[in-house]
């Protein structure tokens, strides 16, 4: 059996100059990124985001592009971190806010703008600084003034996916067919960049809930050390096996664990008709995930 699930993630910026006691004497309005593609297709690999860069080059953004067009400097400071769960109204989303600081005189001059990634010329994401209405601008940092660059990320999990699959014994042949329903379940992220991997297979009797702050209830079993490969670079999937003595009894649900992607995240199935296992028989889930830029 293969359930399939799907996130987005995007970014967008901040920019603040200041004398090193925090008062502003220039600051950015918000504006939003683009992921590039090789920053998604990193993601599939290793640690993503490690360092912010800024530059004074003005070319449009591009998602082929892989650094900023001129380069000025980068750091690798963090001053502070938060998280924030949205799930009040949609799209609800977890985000991860870092603000990268730039020592005094390190990033002086007209900055026009901004990327994070894992190296100087490999960049995540890169966006041009904009005014309040979306044009181009400058922000100027003098010789005796710090730069923060104030970053939020976040991850918009796919809230609802249905499909279906074939259950079949180890000779291929049909057993059954089934429905699933999927959900997103959310907890608070975590400032974690690294490769999208498989966490544990939870698989219970009970009803998923569809809360996206609710676990399924009433566990039967639980996977741990899933097999996982990487179909694409935007791609993974995750095989869990369970063995003789592993999840016996009726599964109606189940909840997978990812990681990597601002910490740890979830998703949640409910299947119809349920399957019953027992102790004579091994079982194998897939679960397959894509991830992509934000279009929202």
């Amino acid at each position: 059996m293969q359930v399939n699930m799907h996130s987005q993630i995007g970014a967008r910026f901040k920019l603040i100059a200041h004398k090193g006691d925090g008062v502003a004497t220039k600051e950015t309005e918000w504006f939003n990124n683009i992921v590039l593609d090789t920053g998604l297709a990193r993601m599939s690999v290793g640690t993503w985001i490690s360092r912010c860069c800024v530059g004074t080059g003005n070319t449009t953004p591009a998602v082929t592009q892989t650094a900023l067009a001129s380069f000025l400097a980068s750091t690798t400071s963090i001053n502070s971190t938060s998280t924030e769960l949205q799930t009040t109204t949609t799209p609800y989303y977890r985000g991860v806010t870092l603000t990268w600081r730039f020592s005094e005189g390190v990033a002086a001059g007209n900055i026009s703008e901004v990327g994070m990634g894992w190296g100087n010329t490999t960049l995540w994401n890169r966006a041009l600084v904009l005014d309040a209405n979306g044009n181009p601008t400058t922000i100027t940092v003098l010789s005796d003034e710090y730069l923060d660059v104030v970053a939020e990320i976040r991850e918009y999990p796919t809230l609802s996916t249905t499909g279906s699959f074939t259950l079949v014994d180890k000779l291929g042949a049909t057993l059954s067919t089934h429905t699933y329903t999927g959900s997103t379940y959310m907890i608070a992220p975590s400032a974690t960049f690294a490769q999208i991997t498989s966490g544990g297979l939870i698989i219970y009797s009970g009803v998923k809930n569809d809360s996206v702050t609710a676990s399924p209830t009433t566990s039967v079993g639980t996977v741990t050390g899933g097999s996982d490969s990487y179909p694409t670079s935007t791609s993974i999937q995750t095989v869990y096996t369970c063995a003789l003595a592993t999840a016996n009894g009726t599964h109606q649900s189940f909840r997978v664990q990812m990681s990597g992607l601002l910490g740890s995240f979830y998703y949640k199935f409910q299947i119809s008709p349920t399957i019953t296992k027992t102790s004579t028989q091994i079982m194998a889930y897939t679960a397959a995930m894509t991830w992509g830029r934000y279009t929202g």
